[in-house]
């Protein structure tokens, strides 16, 4: 049996390594361009030291383990591409042209069908196609409300490469690449939400390191992170209107004049039930998140908390899920006439390493809006069904004349307070 199991590996290695032959055959010489800066901006090498292999593993979600594990195949048959010019401008012309920061591998096909046919290869030695992962990136979700058929949906998804980074990345920078996999932060919480990731030396030594999201926000050389991304129609927010009122760091709400106004809405109680820990990562605290924005009276869109809609409430440890727990933050300020001043949010478990995916389209005053999130599965919100967020805006007559007002769901709880 062990001279059998020699002769497997054995077997294996030698097909992997004809596939990375493959790859450079396949490859026209002239389409072969090779990065020539290999310098890493403000990455600090902090060596992975866990296995991927246990990374991968998800006992509670059986559909979660299956697409982790494609995207990891994923990153194998990809990573040596990374070291090809033409295949890092072909990816990050795609994820500009996308609304999701994504390239998707099946637009490979058409748009560079050498990189394509060369993935293939690579994917060919394990049995597997990009076709076949993309048929069988589909989550079903746990712990459906039976009274809302929709919740029960199988979600599906595509293969894509996110760049988190976008727009800040110098495209002649050698990429790093991940297979997307959170690393396991019980025993050190400053590792917290961090992932693995590849990249080269110049020599061609492969290296295994993590990344957090503060070096996704600093660093110019593009990240690659394998992705199951979601089809999103949605528009971007970016045209909204910055708030006209002023918030100081305890959420004291200024007018115009500089002023602090009498009235503010800020929400306080708030719980994620049993059942809905959305967080990847063993261990890691769920980012209980808000997206929220203001359509006036004109019919115009203002942005509440930030230029990109959202803002996180509070990280919520394995062990508080369930529990009502409390944290002052703002709402909203008080917009008047109630009546035709509309503000449209949802609640949802953020992961910055993760493309958008739809929170809701509604619609007010003559103006449609967009409210997104970046989530693993399309079903990580906590507050409303994104196709019901229409007939959930804030009802801030209720708030104002009751003091308080509970908005919730089966996933969570979420009270919102007139603050005087």
């Amino acid at each position: 049996m062990k001279t059998i199991n020699t002769f497997l590996l054995l077997t294996l290695a030698l097909l992997f390594l004809s596939a990375c032959e493959q790859i450079e055959e396949l490859l026209p010489e002239d389409t072969i361009e090779q990065v020539k800066d290999y310098q890493l901006d403000q990455i600090p090498l902090v060596p992975n030291t866990q296995e991927i292999s246990q990374l991968l593993l998800n006992p509670e979600d059986a559909d979660d383990e299956k697409i982790n594990q494609h995207l990891y195949e994923l990153s194998l048959a990809i990573r040596e591409l990374i070291k090809d010019a033409g295949f890092n401008k072909a990816i990050i012309k795609l994820a500009n042209a996308s609304t999701t920061q994504t390239a998707s591998l099946l637009d490979l096909e058409t748009e560079a069908p050498a990189y394509y046919a060369a993935i293939e290869a690579a994917l060919r030695v394990k049995g597997l196609s990009l076709k076949a992962i993309a048929e069988d990136l589909t989550h079903r979700p746990l712990h459906p409300n039976p009274d809302f058929p929709e919740t029960a949906q199988v979600e599906q998804y595509f293969p894509a490469i996110f760049i988190p980074n976008l727009a800040q990345i110098d495209p002649d920078k050698q990429p790093l690449i991940s297979p997307n996999i959170e690393v396991d932060s019980r025993n050190d919480e400053s590792i917290e939400d961090n992932i693995v990731a590849w990249f080269y030396t110049e020599a061609g030594e492969l290296q295994e390191i993590i990344l957090s999201e503060e070096t996704a926000t600093q660093t110019s050389n593009p990240l690659f992170l394998l992705d199951n991304a979601a089809v999103y129609t949605g528009k971007s927010m970016g045209h909204a209107v910055q708030m006209e009122e002023r918030v100081d760091e305890e959420g004291n709400v200024y007018d115009t004049r500089g002023q602090k106004a009498l009235v503010s809405f800020h929400s306080n109680e708030f719980s994620i039930e049993h059942g809905y820990r959305y967080e990847s990562g063993w261990g890691n605290k769920s980012e209980f998140c808000i997206v929220a924005y203001r359509i006036d009276p004109s019919g115009t869109v203002h942005w509440i908390y930030s230029g990109s809609g959202w803002k996180k409430i509070a990280e919520v440890k394995p062990s508080q899920i369930g529990q009502l727990l409390g944290k002052w933050t703002l709402h909203a300020p008080n917009w008047e006439p109630y009546s035709s001043n509309y503000v449209f949010w949802n609640t949802f478990e953020r992961d910055w390493n993760r493309s958008l995916k739809d929170l809701g389209d509604p619609s007010a005053n003559g103006l449609q809006i967009y409210l997104a999130g970046n989530m693993k599965y399309s079903g990580d919100w906590y507050a409303w069904i994104p196709s019901t967020v229409q007939i959930h805006n804030t009802k801030f007559n209720w708030v104002y004349n009751n003091w308080a007002h509970w908005f919730s769901s089966w996933k969570s709880q979420f009270r919102i307070w007139r603050v005087e």
